[in-house]
């Protein structure tokens, strides 16, 4: 392996991605994070940057917050500790690792002087099984369950479809139009803008999505990206005129690529510290709540 000092990191475009998103499979655990998709969206906001070497991702962030390395992403069969002591050669005598999920900090710590280690609720991921969200069956979901019937006698007329070139630019009005409803945060707002940046290089981009229309307009749609036995979802909005769309929306996605490829897990992001957000993932009943660490490594 080329020492970490040769490495020359630059700005995450969206033409990098293709050869990035590779890097992400085969990693037993899938994590937000170390996707292609969260690099798109938030990569800007983060100061995200990466290099490669022989077979090595490095992503780093580098913001007013100072410099942290992902856990550099190794292809075929070799160590991430041998690719997390390649840092050493930057020179700093400790190095800050962020979003480390939790099956990689064991082995961090066998082989590495660990001298901090936290981890944040807010930032955690949802992980559910797949065919729970497709179904909804049994009494933990009755009330999801409720709401989806419900939308379904209330909107005869309704129709699911993928995203395609052909229906894309109706999704970006849809957008536009759930922007304008009424005052949102700056956060939110940030967000909504990252979506409308996305749906804007949909082709260029290893997104799914999907979509639900009432009488032939867009009420919800979704976008996810599938990697290893994953489907991660990053994006999902409905119109709250229509009673039960989001519930809807989320059952009728997953049940619709669950007939197009294979995956047992759904990952539905973190919570961000909402208490709203985080009771409404909640509901679902994830099977596991997926934590990442920040850790400093003493070389």
């Amino acid at each position: 392996m080329k020492t970490a000092c040769l490495l020359r990191f630059c700005e995450v475009k969206t033409e990098d991605l293709a050869v990035i998103a590779p890097y992400f499979e085969d990693k037993n655990t899938v994590i937000a994070d170390h996707s292609a998709l969260y690099l798109h969206m938030w990569g800007g906001f983060l100061g995200t940057e990466y290099a490669i070497s022989d077979d090595v991702l490095f992503l780093r962030r580098n913001n007013k917050h100072g410099v942290s390395y992902y856990p550099p992403l190794v292809k075929g069969k070799g160590k991430l500790c041998d690719a997390v002591k390649a840092l050493s050669c930057l020179g700093e005598e400790r190095v800050a690792l962020s979003a480390v999920p939790a099956h990689a900090v064991e082995e961090i710590e066998k082989c590495l002087h660990v001298v901090e280690k936290s981890t944040s609720r807010r930032w955690a991921d949802y992980i559910y099984n797949a065919a729970d969200l497709a179904t909804l069956g049994g009494n933990r979901y009755h009330k999801k369950r409720n709401l989806v019937h419900q939308f379904e006698r209330l909107y005869e007329d309704r129709a699911y479809e993928d995203i395609t070139g052909e229906n894309l630019a109706e999704v970006v009005d849809f957008m536009h139009r759930f922007m304008a409803q009424g005052e949102m945060s700056e956060d939110k707002r940030f967000e909504n803008e990252r979506v409308l940046a996305l749906l804007s290089e949909y082709d260029r981009l290893p997104v799914i999505g999907g979509l639900v229309r009432v009488g032939g307009e867009v009420a919800a749609f979704t976008l996810a990206e599938h990697i290893d036995d994953t489907l991660l979802v990053h994006v999902e909005k409905a119109d709250r005129r229509f009673k039960g769309a989001y519930q809807y929306i989320n059952c009728r996605f997953v049940r619709e690529q669950l007939a197009k490829r294979r995956f047992t897990l759904v990952n539905r992001e973190d919570d961000s510290g909402d208490e709203g957000l985080r009771q409404a993932k909640l509901s679902y009943n994830p099977i596991d709540i997926l934590h990442k660490y920040r850790m400093i490594v003493q070389f």
